[in-house]
C-alpha cells in the first residue's frame, strides 16, 4: 500500500470513530459505511496518474515479427510511416523493449496473462492450454469485468487453450482469427482467412483497418474502451503469400509486384524497389561459427521454414516485402488516428504499441526468431498518450523494459489492480515520474524447442548481455525446464557497448571472472525461482494438459 493510501486509510477510520461519538445512530451507521467504503477504495485502488481522468480508452496495438528500430522515427534509414513516427515524436518511446517470450503463440499468451511462459505454461513446443481460469485474470477480462467495452481484431495467436472456438465470447466486440492468415485472405479458405470473406477491402492489412472502423461505431458513448488489436504483419505468412502464382513462391523466388492485383499499386508495386539498401553481410555464411551445429541444427527446420533469408537474392525481397508492409500497417494506424479525431475520442484515447518479437533475416547466417539475439528477442515500444504534458513528449526511455510490463501498465491506466501472478511493472511511473525506482536488469526466455531449437535463458545487464542454451525437449514439462543440476550446453556473452550486432562471444575470455560467475548465478537464482513460482501456480490454478 502506497503512503498516501495508507494516511487516507488511517484518516478514514479517525473519522468513523469521531462519527460514533458525536452523530445520531441512524447518521452514524450512514457515514460509518461511507467512510468503511472509502477505506477499502485507499487499499485497493492504484496510485492515481498525474492527469485528470483515470479512465481513458485505450488501443494496444501489436504487430508480428517487426524487430526494434523498423520505423522511421526509430532511426531506420528508408522506411516510411509518417503516422507512427507522429505518434513517437509525441509520444514516449522505450527503446530497451525485450519480449518475454520470442516467437508467437507463448508471446502473446504472455502478453494477455502478464506472465513467462514458464510460468503460465502455454506454447508450442509445451504441454499445456490457457484455461477459462487463467483467461479470468488476463488484462481483457479484468478491464470487461471492471465496466470496459473490449475489442479484439486480428491474430488471436495464444493457438492452445480450452475455449478454442469460443475467443469471441471473451470480448464485447471480436473479429479475429487462429493460425495465420494470408495477404489476401478472401482468396483462401480456412479457418485463420474465412473471417475476412466479408470485408471490403482484399488487403489483410486495410481490412483490419476496416474492422477497427466497426468497432468504434460500435462502442457505447457511456464508457471507455480498450481494443486490441493484432496485425498479421511483418510476418512471413504475409510476405510471402503476396505473390503465390508460381512454384516457389514460399521462398519469394519472384518480385511480388509480378502479381497483377499489385500493379500499381502506391506501396506494394515499387515502393523501395529502387532503393540500394544493403543485406546483411552473413547471408550464405556458415551459420555455425555462432551457434554450433550440436546446439541447433540448421536442416531440422530452421533453414527450410525461413529459407528465404538463407539466399541472397531471396533476402532483398523478403526485405521489401518485409518493409513494404509495414508502411502498409502504418497507413492503417494514420486511418485511425483521423478517425478517433472524426469521433472526438482523440483527447482521450491512449495508444499502446509493441510487437510480438522481433526476427532474424540473414544476420548470422539464419533466419527466424526463438533466440535471445536482440534482433530477435528486442521489439519496438512506445506510449502516445494526447495528456502527456509538453515536456515529456518524444521523450526516449532506454531502461530495461519487458513485454510484460505492458497488461500491467494497461490495468494501470483503467484503475485495476494487476493480479499478484503479474510479474511486470506498469510504465507509467517511467513517463510520468523524474527518477522512478526501476529494474537494473532483465531476465530472459525462450522455451520453443521445435525445429532443433534448444532451451534459452539469460539476462540483460547494463551492457553486458548473458546466455546459457540447454538441449531441448519438445512437449516438455516442469521437470525439463530445472536446470538446477545441469551444465548448459552452450553459453554466450556479449558486452552490447562495443558489440551491438553481438558477434564476438566472450565466454572464453571472461572465463573464471567475478563478472561472468555474477551473470550466471544471477540467471540460475531466477530460473530456479521461477519453477517455483510455477509449483505454487498449479497448486491454485489447476492448468490444463494439451
Amino acid at each position: 500500500m502506497s503512503f498516501v493510501n495508507l494516511s487516507l486509510l488511517i484518516g478514514f477510520f479517525i473519522c468513523s470513530l469521531f462519527l460514533l461519538v458525536v452523530t445520531d445512530v441512524k447518521r452514524k451507521i450512514v457515514l460509518l459505511i461511507g467512510a468503511l467504503i472509502l477505506s477499502m477504495m485507499a487499499c485497493k485502488k492504484p496510485e492515481k496518474m498525474p492527469f485528470t481522468s483515470e479512465r481513458p480508452n485505450i488501443i494496444f496495438l501489436l504487430s508480428d515479427d517487426q524487430r526494434d528500430n523498423t520505423f522511421g522515427a526509430m532511426g531506420h534509414p528508408f522506411v516510411q510511416t509518417p503516422h507512427v513516427d507522429k505518434l513517437i515524436q509525441q509520444g514516449v518511446r522505450f527503446s530497451n523493449t525485450y519480449i518475454a517470450e520470442p516467437v508467437c503463440s507463448p508471446s502473446r499468451a504472455s502478453l494477455f496473462t502478464g506472465m513467462h511462459q514458464r510460468l503460465h505454461g502455454v506454447g508450442f513446443s509445451s504441454t499445456f492450454q490457457l484455461t477459462e481460469k487463467q483467461w479470468s485474470r488476463t488484462y481483457p477480462a479484468l478491464l470487461r469485468d471492471n465496466g470496459y467495452y473490449t475489442g479484439f481484431i486480428g491474430k488471436f495467436g495464444v493457438e492452445y487453450y480450452t475455449f478454442r472456438g469460443q475467443a469471441s465470447e471473451k470480448f464485447d466486440f471480436y473479429k479475429g482469427h487462429d493460425g495465420w492468415t494470408k495477404f489476401f485472405p478472401k482468396e483462401h479458405n480456412g479457418f485463420s482467412c474465412e473471417p475476412y470473406h466479408d470485408a471490403n477491402h482484399d488487403i489483410i492489412t486495410p481490412i483490419m483497418g476496416e474492422t477497427i472502423g466497426e468497432f468504434l461505431d460500435s462502442a457505447p458513448q457511456n464508457e471507455p474502451f480498450c481494443l486490441s488489436v493484432s496485425f498479421s504483419v511483418p510476418h512471413g505468412s504475409q510476405t510471402t503469400s503476396m505473390y503465390t502464382g508460381y512454384d516457389g513462391w514460399h521462398d519469394m523466388k519472384r518480385p511480388a509486384n509480378e502479381n497483377p492485383k499489385l500493379q500499381g499499386h502506391p506501396i506494394y508495386n515499387r515502393l523501395y524497389r529502387n532503393i540500394n539498401f544493403s543485406i546483411p553481410q552473413d547471408v550464405e555464411t556458415d551459420p555455425y561459427r555462432y551457434i554450433p551445429k550440436y546446439i541447433l541444427n540448421q536442416d531440422k527446420g530452421r533453414n527450410k521454414t525461413y529459407a528465404y533469408d538463407y539466399d541472397e537474392k531471396t533476402t532483398r525481397e523478403h526485405h521489401i516485402r518485409y518493409y513494404q508492409t509495414i508502411t502498409g500497417m502504418d497507413k492503417v494506424i494514420g486511418e485511425v488516428m483521423q478517425s478517433l479525431k472524426q469521433k472526438a475520442l482523440a483527447e482521450n484515447t491512449v495508444i499502446i504499441f509493441a510487437s510480438d518479437h522481433g526476427l532474424l533475416m540473414g544476420e548470422y547466417g539464419m533466419g527466424g526468431k526463438a533466440l535471445l539475439y536482440d534482433l530477435a528477442s528486442k521489439i519496438p515500444c512506445f506510449i502516445f498518450d494526447p495528456r502527456l504534458p509538453k515536456t515529456k513528449k518524444g521523450e526516449n526511455i532506454d531502461k530495461l523494459v519487458s513485454s510484460l510490463d505492458i497488461p500491467a501498465t494497461i490495468l494501470h491506466y483503467a484503475g485495476i489492480e494487476p493480479p499478484e501472478e503479474m510479474t511486470g511493472k506498469s510504465l507509467v511511473p517511467l513517463m510520468y515520474e523524474e527518477n522512478p525506482e526501476w529494474r537494473e536488469e532483465l531476465f530472459l526466455e525462450s522455451l520453443f524447442t521445435l525445429r532443433d531449437n534448444p532451451f534459452c535463458e539469460g539476462i540483460r545487464q547494463g551492457e553486458w548481455k548473458y546466455i546459457r542454451m540447454f538441449d531441448g525437449v519438445v512437449g516438455y514439462d516442469e521437470s525439463d525446464v530445472d536446470f538446477e543440476n545441469t551444465q548448459p550446453a552452450f553459453e554466450q556473452l556479449f558486452y552490447l557497448k562495443d558489440d551491438p550486432e553481438e558477434k564476438e562471444n566472450l565466454i572464453k575470455d571472461y572465463e573464471n571472472t567475478t563478472l561472468l560467475e555474477t551473470l550466471r548465478q544471477k540467471v540460475a537464482d531466477y530460473s530456479e525461482n521461477m519453477n517455483q513460482q510455477r509449483a505454487d501456480y498449479l497448486r491454485t490454478h489447476n492448468c490444463a494438459k494439451r
